[in-house]
Order: structure tokens, then C-alpha cells, then sequence
């Protein structure tokens, strides 16, 4: 059966499906459109960061100070995205999510000042946090409903999309496009999000699996286990220096090499580009790799890996070796967060509610990291305020054995 075939029988858990019976798959190629939509409008807003700033006449800690709405926004609704998703199933939430959130980036071209531009971006982190969670929770319903690792392919959707969006912000820059960009470029993101989520499928709650094959033996509706458990909690930390890292290449690798290196600002906006090729790239390959050598071998990798980039980025005063070290920042960080989102959904006993879990931690990073990262620099310098991105993922390497793989049977995969 072709990877994007749905199963002939799907179970809807509000209507009360039977024992014996195989839910809905899903689709793959849904799925990869609206993260890619996601990658796409928030990658063309980034991309714009330093016009965003010129217009606004804001120094970095301002700037800071409003890239933190993104985070607050989020944090604000993600800890209730996994029942509401329950209760109205991830294509209802995402396609309203798709919709406010495309409207909110777009309406940063019209923020005339930093006050503006942090409620603007409060409204809009709301919806990209449950756009984010609720996606994620339809992705990992397709992961396990296929007996192979997907996440890191759908963040490679994500990846590549934010690359076409931040490079056609490099490529507008460079032509003197104005911010008019962020409205337009929004609508089309929201057109391709919303055909997307219209294929997804409803989850089903508390699925049982065969811990022999992995499959699915039956479908039950109870309850995900009420409280935190310590291992999501330590997934949710592994994802917040994941986030936090991938974070602050958006936020401020552009700046950095502006400012500090001295490039134009188009080159700043190219080397953002390469950063999110990397990232697809790595997610590309991350699946294979994660299969083959399990995920918290590849997650201590990247935390390596990631690290150094950051600090050729920092200390090696050569635009080209800036390039090269985006380049491994992005490639490190890539399969990271995908890894710690297939962790969370297999939490024994939490259902959606770990990924809502992993995910707002994580996204914690954007709340304390743009403004921290901001201070720091108005005191030591935007490169230097990074090595405290750097401390965060050598921790990461230090727990990064939680993210091994929760269920019976790893050897199982098989190609679906």
C-alpha cells in the first residue's frame, strides 16, 4: 500500500468506534503542506527582521523586547491545544490556526511602533502555538500509523518552506521591496495551509498497539493519565534547547552578521537561507539516521554539532566562515526538535496531552530567549549574548538518553 493510502476504515473517537477496527492514516502529503506553510510565512517574516527594526527605529533590546509576543502568545494557548484538539480533532484547530496566524504575520508590516509590534506578535504567537501543537499531533498520528520514523521529514517540510520564504525575503531586500511583502507572501501561505489541513484526519484517543508488531490492535477511548511525568518533562527541556537554538538563528542571525560582521543586509537574509536549507536538509537525512542509529544518538550529535557552528559563527571574524558555521548550526539543530515531538507521542499514557506538554516548554525559549538574547547583547555584544545558546545545548547532550524510543519493539520499523 502506497505511504499516503488511507486504510479503509477510519474511527471517528467521538462516535464511539469498535474494538478490532484500524484508524484513519492520514496524509502524508497533507501534513507536509501545512508545516511547510508554517516554515513558509514565518521564514519571509524573519527574513525582514532588520527592515521590521529600521522601520520601527528600535535598538536590539526593544526589538528583543517585542520578538518576546511571539513566545507569551504562544505559551498562552499551547498547555490547551492538546483538549481542544481532543475534544474538536487537529484539522478544525489548525485551519482556524492557518487563517489568524497568516493574518497576524502579515499585519507586522503595519506595527508603527515596538508596543504595537509585540501585541501584534502576541495575537499571532497564539495561533502559531496551536497551529504548532495541533499539527504536530496530526503528524504523529501519521508517524505511528506507518511503522517508520516521519517527523523529521515533515519539519523538513517546514524547513524547506521557511527557506523558499527567507529567501524570497533575501531576494526582496535586495531589490528594495518594502514590507508590503509580509501581507502578500502571508496569503499565499494561508491559501496552501488551509488545502492541506482539509485532508487531515481525526485522532483517535488512547489507541492500544501490538508492543509484538507495533500495530494497532484496537482503538479505545479513554482518557490520556492526569499529571507531568518526568520523562516528558525532560523531553519538554531537550525540545526548549532545541527551540531556543533554532530560535535564535531567526531572531538574530541576520543582525549579527549586520552588525557585527559588517555584511549587507541582503547577505544577512542569504545567510538566514542557508541556515534553513541546512535544517531541511538535516531533517532530510535525520529519519534514515534515526532509525539506524537510534535518537538519542543522533540528538547528542547534533547538540554538538549545532554548538560549534554557533561558535564559528561568534568568534571567527570572516563572513564566509559565518556561512559555514550557520551551515552547522543548522545541520546540528535539524533533527532535534522532530525527534523530541515522536518522544512526546509515545509517553505511555499522556496521548496529546505530551506533546502540549514538550511543546510549551519548548516554546518557552521563544518567551525568554529573543529578550534575553536582546539584553545581553546591548551589554556584551550580540555575539557573545549567543554563547549562552550554547551552554543551553551542551545540557541537552548531557540528558539527551530520555529521547530513546519509549515503546516495545524499535527493531520493528519497517518500510511503509
Amino acid at each position: 500500500m502506497p505511504a499516503d493510502a488511507p486504510r479503509p476504515t477510519a474511527v471517528d473517537p467521538r462516535a464511539g468506534g469498535g474494538h478490532g477496527q484500524v484508524p484513519a492514516r492520514g496524509s502524508v502529503t497533507a501534513v507536509m503542506v501545512v508545516f511547510a506553510a508554517a516554515g513558509f510565512v514565518m521564514g519571509q517574516a524573519l527574513a525582514r527582521v532588520p527592515a521590521v527594526r529600521d522601520a520601527l527605529g528600535v535598538d536590539k533590546a526593544q526589538l528583543g523586547l517585542a520578538l518576546m509576543g511571539m513566545g507569551l502568545g504562544s505559551l498562552l494557548a499551547m498547555p490547551f491545544t492538546g483538549r481542544l484538539v481532543d475534544r474538536l480533532g487537529s484539522r478544525r484547530v489548525v485551519l482556524a490556526a492557518v487563517l489568524v496566524g497568516c493574518l497576524g504575520w502579515g499585519a507586522v508590516a503595519l506595527a508603527p511602533s515596538a508596543p504595537v509590534l509585540m501585541a501584534t506578535l502576541v495575537v499571532t504567537g497564539v495561533a502559531v502555538g496551536i497551529w504548532d501543537v495541533a499539527m504536530n499531533i496530526q503528524a504523529t498520528h501519521v508517524e505511528q500509523q506507518r511503522d517508520r520514523t516521519w517527523m523529521p521529514y515533515f519539519h523538513a517540510g517546514f524547513s524547506a518552506g521557511a527557506v523558499l520564504g527567507s529567501g524570497a525575503g533575501a531576494l526582496l531586500a535586495w531589490l528594495g521591496v518594502g514590507l508590503v511583502q509580509l501581507p502578500v507572501l502571508a496569503a499565499l501561505a494561508a491559501a496552501a495551509g488551509v488545502l492541506g489541513a482539509t485532508r487531515f484526519v481525526h485522532e483517535t484517543v488512547g489507541q492500544e498497539r501490538d508492543g509484538a508488531s507495533g500495530g494497532p490492535i484496537g482503538v479505545q477511548e479513554r482518557p490520556p493519565r492526569l499529571g507531568l511525568t518526568r520523562l516528558e518533562i525532560l523531553i519538554g527541556l531537550v525540545c526548549l534547547a532545541a527551540a531556543l537554538a533554532e530560535g535564535s538563528a531567526n531572531d538574530w542571525l541576520a543582525l549579527l552578521l549586520v552588525d557585527v560582521q559588517g555584511a549587507p543586509a541582503a547577505f544577512g537574509a542569504l545567510a538566514l537561507t542557508a541556515f534553513n536549507l541546512t535544517m531541511t536538509v538535516g531533517r532530510l537525512v535525520g529519519g534514515p539516521a534515526i532509525d539506524r542509529f537510534g535518537r538519542a544518538a543522533v540528538v547528542r550529535a547534533g547538540g554538538v554539532l549545532a554548538a560549534t557552528g554557533i561558535l564559528v559563527v561568534t568568534l571567527v571574524p570572516s563572513t564566509t566562515m559565518a556561512l559555514v558555521g550557520g551551515l552547522l548550526w543548522g545541520l546540528g539543530v535539524s533533527t532535534i526538535f522532530p525527534a523530541a515531538m515522536s518522544a512526546a507521542g509515545e509517553v505511555p499514557g499522556r496521548g496529546n496531552r505530551a506533546i502540549t506538554v514538550v511543546s510549551t516548554i519548548a516554546y518557552g525559549a521563544f518567551l525568554f530567549g529573543a529578550p534575553t538574547i536582546g539584553l545581553l547583547a546591548e551589554l556584551v555584544g550580540l555575539d557573545r549574548a549567543l554563547f549562552l545558546v550554547v551552554a543551553f545545548l551542551l545540557g541537552m547532550v548531557v540528558v539527551a538518553p530520555v529521547m530513546r524510543d519509549q515503546r516495545a519493539g524499535q527493531d520493528r520499523r519497517v518500510r511503509a
